[in-house]
């Protein structure tokens, strides 16, 4: 989904359940609404990694393998401490 209409679906999700559902506009709960199912129907598919057949008595093991060393992760927790658990050193 392109950053334009990414924020703006947020911004009108946001607004709509503010104003919707805290000041009781009906018309920003539709608003609100109709930007969920934009952005829900225009997010991108998953890549598909891999696909295989398997045969009676065949198994998958999935693994995961942590980033390299000094690779910064992704997502919304940022900040000095994110990322770190109570009694993690």
């Amino acid at each position: 989904m392109g950053s334009t209409l990414d924020s703006l679906t947020h911004r009108l999700i946001r607004h709509g359940l503010r104003r919707g559902l805290v000041e009781g506009s009906v018309a920003w709960i539709v608003i609100g609404a109709a930007a969920a199912v934009v952005r829900y129907v225009a997010r991108p598919e998953a890549p598909l990694v891999g696909r295989e057949n398997l045969r009676l008595g065949e198994s998958v093991l999935v693994t995961h393998v942590p980033a390299p060393e000094g690779r910064r992760p992704r997502g919304r927790r940022r900040g000095r401490d994110a990322g770190i658990l109570p009694g993690d050193s």
